[in-house]
């Protein structure tokens, strides 16, 4: 008979995250729990709550764990109104767009990109391939997605992971908030690029994503509307470019 052994894995952690300014609700995510102060900058950011002139600090953040387990997160911000809404379900990670009906309504609202000097593929394929030899997480549970913040130079700048890959963009444009210019950046990705990961960049002004995965019909047709070039399937020697 064969010999049984008892091994152990590691698995990647999904916590309810509630996000609250000034006490008041903003959105429930499920979502890893680290980082979860670059998470709420990040979310007011690319949802279009905040814009890159507020002024807010690490220090004005405090997270709490609740007897639950649940990651209660809130943020001070003087001067700024948000939309409070108590009843909040939780904001799942799915495209975003189910309830909308025709490019116009997916377009609506979102700012067009100031237009930014193309990036080189070999720059990009290179920092999409440092962003993955660095995902801890991902190799560690193989259940997490990151997003990354490279430099026209090809400079890695930024990388984050989460559970959620929508929450992986929120952290790593919170982590950057007021530390670079956000149009002189390239969004890396390491799964597919949707439609609402395109209207996040839009929101924070950014040109050009990059994904080692597939990209979305909306979202190419969206990124197109806004001036956003998308590289997909991106490997060494190739990649499709929508924009």
């Amino acid at each position: 008979m064969g010999e049984r052994k008892i091994q152990t894995d590691n698995i990647a952690i999904e916590s309810l995250v509630k996000l609250t300014v000034n006490q008041e609700a903003l959105a429930n995510l499920l979502a890893s729990p680290e980082n979860c102060d670059d998470l709420i900058l990040g979310h007011l950011l690319a949802e279009g709550h905040i814009n890159q002139s507020t002024k807010i600090d690490k220090s004005d953040i405090v997270t709490k764990v609740d007897d639950y387990g649940t990651i209660l997160v809130d943020v001070t911000i003087h001067d700024v109104e948000i939309n409070s809404n108590k009843s909040l379900g939780i904001t799942t990670t799915s495209c975003g767009a189910c309830k909308l009906d025709g490019m116009d309504l997916l377009v609506e609202g979102l700012p067009s990109v100031e237009p930014s000097n193309n990036f080189e593929h070999s720059a990009i394929y290179q920092g999409l391939m440092e962003m993955s030899d660095n995902q801890i997480g991902f190799i560690k549970t193989g259940g997490m997605h990151c997003a990354g913040l490279m430099s026209k130079t090809g400079k890695l700048q930024f990388q984050s992971e989460d559970i959620g890959r929508h929450n992986a963009v929120d952290k790593v444009i919170g982590r950057a908030f007021n530390q670079i210019n956000f149009n002189d950046s390239i969004l890396l990705l390491s799964g597919r690029c949707g439609w609402d990961i395109v209207a996040k960049a839009a929101r924070c002004n950014i040109s050009n994503i990059a994904s080692f995965g597939a990209c979305s019909s909306l979202a190419a047709s969206c990124a197109r509307s806004l001036g956003i070039t998308i590289h997909s399937f991106v490997k060494e020697n190739n990649s499709v470019i929508i924009g």
